[in-house]
């Protein structure tokens, strides 16, 4: 999987994001218009259930960043500049959207300074609860040497096996206590990041073991026709939308980025997929400000699914161009 698949990856998890934020709420039917059901459930909320999309950007983080490992061109140095790219554009949406969220909820943006800090360095997203993945990504990017120097170079396969096993456990654990913890306390909200970054270690991990079989990837799986592995992404999608099991996200993300990767795309998709991919970051910073805090109203205003998304997709894409520009201006002056 080259980079320029891998930025298609992202535009699909992108596409996914959004529709997860979306209609992956109870209160479904009183916001907007479903028009499918299954018994009494809509459509669109099952769907949800196939789009959970973290376990994806990290599968492909610890991809991309095993990649970098090969190359020797990995370490907490590199790290450190990458993360303060990522910081910069997100400092960059805080100062837009805290600022526009001033007027429109003054009580919330900015709040008091202690908020500002938490959210600045992102220990609290209290503006914005979607960025709740930065901190422990930023400690996993630049935790990433270690983390890859042991999974890549486990050569026992039932090592393998029993390492994931145990991770496993350890994530339901991690996340089970996440859930039962305080979030208004300080001491709360410290152990709430270990548990992120326990759970996104187990994602990251399992791109680092992705990269391992395209490396070296069995001639079986080579030569298995692309419409077969569309037609795996579509049972996995169905299969994944009816039965909601959370331990299987990483596994369910791994298997779908592998069949991407191996797809033959119509240019039009492929297009599509790559632009997107390339803006989903300050995309995914930026759609639960128009989404969630600031302009629920006037998105669900278009009253249907389908419409609803595209959007959102078409505000969050059209508000990344300009924040993607500027950060990295920023970025090329800060890093000369």
């Amino acid at each position: 999987m080259n980079k320029e698949t891998s930025t298609i990856v992202k535009g699909v998890a992108i596409l996914m994001m959004l529709f997860y934020h979306l209609f992956g709420r109870d209160n479904l039917t009183e916001i907007c218009t479903p028009l499918l059901y299954i018994g009494n459930t809509s459509l669109v909320h099952y769907i949800t259930n196939a789009c959970y999309p973290v376990s994806f950007f990290m599968i492909l983080s610890g991809y991309g960043l095993t990649y970098c490992y090969k190359k020797n061109q990995l370490s907490p140095i590199i790290q450190s500049k990458r993360i303060l790219k990522l910081y910069v554009h997100y400092w960059l949406v805080l100062l837009i959207f805290v600022t526009i969220g001033h007027f429109i909820k003054p009580d919330i943006y900015p709040n008091n300074l202690i908020n500002v800090l938490i959210n600045i360095i992102g220990i609290n997203c209290t503006y914005n609860g979607e960025i709740w993945f930065l901190l422990p990504y930023t400690i996993i990017s630049m935790l990433s040497w270690w983390i890859i120097n042991f999974v890549y170079n486990l050569n026992d396969k039932r090592k393998i096996f029993i390492t994931l096993i145990v991770y496993s456990v350890i994530f339901l654990i991690a996340r089970y206590i996440g859930y039962h913890l305080p979030k208004n306390e300080i001491i709360a909200t410290l152990l709430i990041q270990l548990v992120y970054i326990v759970q996104l270690t187990f994602y990251f991990s399992l791109g680092i073991l992705l990269f391992r079989l395209l490396e070296n990837e069995p001639t079986a799986l080579k030569a298995v026709k692309p419409t077969i592995y569309f037609i795996i992404i579509i049972v996995l999608f169905f299969i994944k939308s009816m039965i909601k099991v959370t331990i299987a996200d990483g596994l369910y993300a791994f298997i779908i980025i592998f069949c991407i990767s191996h797809l033959q795309l119509h240019k039009f998709f492929h297009n599509v997929f790559y632009k997107l991919g390339l803006n989903s970051m300050p995309m995914w910073m930026t759609h639960t400000f128009f989404a969630i805090y600031l302009f629920q109203n006037f998105i669900y205003g278009f009253k249907y699914p389908l419409l609803i998304w595209l959007v959102l997709i078409a505000l969050s894409y059209l508000v990344s161009i300009p924040i993607l520009k500027i950060g990295n201006r920023i970025n090329t002056h800060i890093l000369k």
